[in-house]
């Protein structure tokens, strides 16, 4: 009987017609690959809901799932239901019937994992964007998980063709003779024992003939790399070559630059929306920074200035 209690594909010799010479080899190499995969996967959705920090968030509020929803879908819901005046919570958002002339969601279904769902619209909170576009970044996540999985197994497959296999031949009744043979060359001997008539025996190395291109793929991942730190607006040199200018490592830059910004400005959109229009429930006022470097508290410093100028003046 196989898993599950179904009965187990094999032939009648026992080998299982669905693996290379009736050995796993195949399916554990398809296996491996797709652990590659989901490997990616799950570095670069670390990265991306690492990214930024909320801060005065009120405690209903999960900022790891609200992170998490904003990169699989996109949006999500900071909203209380119509029982819990102040009771925010960040789930995923459903949008319901027309957005208004700005391509908003004016109604939307707040929606948890546990079956949590209730309507809201703009009196009981906002719908946060991932960025500017709107588009999720989980579909980019998939696709560099996908490539960076093919470099690696490429390095793989490449690696094992520049082991060089031999072949061993010789007479029948010499067969244990050639077993022991290859037992002492594959573990590392120093010198090979063998009786008078070992000459009967022939070695021959096979070559493939493949060249190792380990050095071009490092390159080429190290590049993807690249590709995934602008995607997700982090500041990177990983494309760096010699003799580069500071001015075009910084213009390499600015692409990151730009989209931590769009990332970075749809979430502070949203902190002050809260902040204006649903102060009253908040303990203070609601902030977004970049946890990677000092721009963020500088900006905040910035914009709280310009708040407190505007606050003064009314």
């Amino acid at each position: 009987m196989g898993r599950r209690g179904g009965k187990s594909r094999s032939n009648q010799d026992g080998t299982n017609p669905f693996c290379h010479n009736g050995n796993m080899e195949t399916w554990q190499s398809a296996s491996l690959n797709n652990r590659l995969y989901h490997y990616y996967i799950d570095v670069m959705t670390k990265m991306a809901v690492s990214r930024f920090r909320w801060l005065n968030l009120p405690p209903s509020c999960d900022e790891r799932y609200l992170e998490l929803t904003l990169v699989h879908q996109g949006m999500a819901s900071i909203a209380f239901p119509k029982s819990m005046p102040g009771t925010f919570l960040t789930l995923q958002c459903a949008p319901l019937g027309k957005p208004d002339m700005y391509d908003r969601a004016v109604r939307w279904y707040a929606i948890g994992t546990n079956g949590t769902r209730y309507r809201c619209d703009r009196q009981q909170g906002v719908v946060a964007y991932d960025n500017e576009t709107r588009y999720p970044l989980m579909d980019g996540i998939d696709l560099y998980a996908n490539e960076l999985a093919h470099i690696r197994i490429t390095r793989r497959v490449n690696r094992m063709h520049q082991q060089i296999p031999f072949i061993l031949t010789g007479p029948q009744e010499r067969r244990q003779d050639m077993v022991n043979l290859f037992k002492q060359v594959a573990g590392g001997e120093p010198a090979v024992i063998g009786t008078s008539d070992l000459q009967q025996i022939e070695y021959q190395a096979l070559q493939t003939g493949v060249t190792f291109i380990g050095e071009e793929l490092a390159v080429d991942e190290q590049n993807v790399w690249g590709r995934v730190y602008t995607m997700l607006g982090i500041k990177n040199t990983t494309m760096k070559q010699e003799r580069q200018t500071e001015d075009e490592i910084r213009a390499q830059e600015n692409p990151a630059s730009l989209v931590a910004a769009s990332a970075l400005s749809e979430r502070r959109k949203v902190a002050d929306e809260l902040n204006a229009r649903f102060g009253q429930y908040l303990d203070a006022p609601i902030q977004v920074v970049w946890r990677q470097d000092n721009e963020s508290d500088n900006w905040n410093l910035s914009h709280n200035m310009q708040s407190i100028a505007k606050a003064a003046n009314q």
